[in-house]
């Protein structure tokens, strides 16, 4: 891989490319054996104890019509590359994986919209490697090394953009279609009662599909709902 910037601690790895966005290329990848203030999803925190796997992308995409499903994509990714350790990872609508039920890998996308640097996307990934004892977050939490699996973190990361770059540019091109067959069927969840939290509002129903572009149906009581963004409980 080229431009793989490596640190033994940052205060976050999206923090670092955002603020060197303009200085550095499309693909840069910053990992960091600790991060003092990592974050997730909705300004949560990321622990990020030692032993994980903690990387950020830049993303300078040509096209930037389909810049939410590039979360997706990588979560894809990573699924992809945990397979190949011969682990049945799944998907929890629409980025978190997981292993037996417990969170393995977060994923934060965030979009710069200015001048600089319009449709700039840096997508942040933290993967359990070494980590043990993990402490339930906003879902139980396991680690590649807790499963009986002894994983090296550069091949790891190298694993999960070979098939990362291998479905860009067709995502980029047109949307998550391209990805739709395989992302349901890693998709646990489907047909299955689940509740979506999305700020203090939870919508009960059962998840009927995903669509075309990446977002939830849930069949409610009343209707058939879209769902574009919000935490799905299980």
């Amino acid at each position: 891989m080229e431009h793989v910037l490596y640190f033994e601690e940052l205060d976050s790895t999206q923090t670092y490319l955002s603020q060197h966005a303009n200085q550095l290329p499309h693909g840069t990848i910053v990992c960091a054996n600790r991060q003092t203030s990592g974050r997730g999803r909705y300004g949560r925190t990321w622990i990020s104890a030692p032993g994980g796997l903690y990387f950020s992308v830049l993303l300078k995409p040509v096209k930037t019509d389909f810049l939410p499903n590039l979360t997706q994509l990588m979560a894809l990714s990573v699924c992809r590359a945990l397979e190949d350790f011969n682990l049945s990872a799944v998907l929890k609508w629409p980025n978190d994986v997981q292993v037996n039920g417990q969170k393995i890998c977060g994923i934060l996308s965030e979009a710069l919209f200015n001048a600089a640097h319009n449709g700039t996307v840096i997508l942040g990934v933290g993967i359990n490697v070494s980590q043990q004892g993990l402490e339930k977050i906003d879902q139980p939490a396991t680690s590649l090394k807790e499963l009986g699996v002894s994983a090296d973190k550069t091949a790891l990361l190298a694993g999960v953009f070979r098939y990362f770059w291998e479905e860009y540019d067709a995502l980029l091109a047109r949307g998550f279609e391209v990805l739709r067959p395989e992302y349901i069927r890693r998709f646990a969840a489907l047909g299955k009662p689940i509740s979506v939290r999305n700020g203090t509002q939870t919508v009960l129903g059962i998840a009927e599909d995903v669509s075309s572009r990446g977002t939830l149906l849930l069949r409610t009581e009343k209707r058939l709902e879209e769902i574009y963004i919000g935490d799905v409980i299980v």
